[in-house]
């Protein structure tokens, strides 16, 4: 029986796409509720709380809508695209990262910190999910209550004096392991395919920025936390081919 999915794809490759548009359809999910039960908890008097609800729970039904299809069609894999590129400020995708998250974690101290200019083109969407995955790891692999700080600088020089903006979120938790650190830093699979299994969220991370023309890098160790660092171009680059 046909399942919708392109033709000439194996197992492995149908295995993968469907457990990338399951974590994503979980990520979604998960921030639909967040924002959908403001009103129940006497929220609902403040109109631009409430409208900015209602579009992020349309946004966030529209990247669901957007991954099924590229699945279930004879399409290419989910993270194949192109980005969509716009102006995009990364202090705006670092903020609504921050507001999905907490509220899921409302007792969970979160730092914000801005430093200088940080617009880049970029695709937002794809930005947002990337920065929420990263705070989302975070806060799963740290103990409650531990602090977590998701800073934005911009702009900088890359090595090879470019200007480039980033976007870090630190954490005091146990380290990362280095299987988590490779599925941030390691070399993006040629096909694009995100890599099966745990760790999901990092590999979508990790294709994200690599979409953009941008690099990884992490600092941790055993008992001294993570930092999580995401350097991008300000200007847009040629990807997705």
């Amino acid at each position: 029986m046909n399942d919708g999915m392109s033709d000439g794809m194996d197992d492995d490759e149908r295995r993968q796409r469907m457990e990338v548009l399951l974590h994503e359809l979980r990520t979604s999910l998960t921030t639909i509720r967040g924002w959908a039960e403001l009103p129940l908890q006497g929220l609902s008097d403040d109109p631009e709380l409430m409208v900015r609800a209602l579009r992020r729970i349309q946004d966030e039904a529209d990247h669901m809508h957007e991954g099924i299809q590229r699945v279930f069609p004879r399409s290419d894999a989910s993270w194949k695209r192109s980005p969509r590129l716009e102006p995009v400020d990364l202090r705006d995708v670092a903020d609504e990262a921050v507001a999905d998250l907490g509220l899921l974690d409302p007792e969970r101290p979160i730092t914000r910190e801005n430093s200088g200019r940080t617009t880049l083109v970029a695709d937002h969407r794809m930005l947002r999910h990337a920065a929420r995955n990263l705070l989302g790891n975070a806060l799963q692999h740290t103990p409650a209550g531990s602090p977590v700080t998701v800073a934005v600088r911009g702009p900088v020089r890359g090595p090879g004096g470019e200007p480039r903006v980033e976007l870090s979120v630190g954490d005091q938790g146990p380290g990362m392991d280095p299987r988590a650190i490779a599925r941030l830093t390691g070399p993006c699979p040629e096909d694009g395919r995100a890599e099966p299994g745990g760790g999901l969220g990092l590999t979508i991370v990790r294709l994200v920025v690599e979409r953009h023309g941008g690099e990884v890098a992490v600092s941790s160790g055993p008992g001294r936390g993570t930092t999580v660092t995401v350097a991008l171009p300000t200007v847009s680059v040629s990807s997705g081919n």
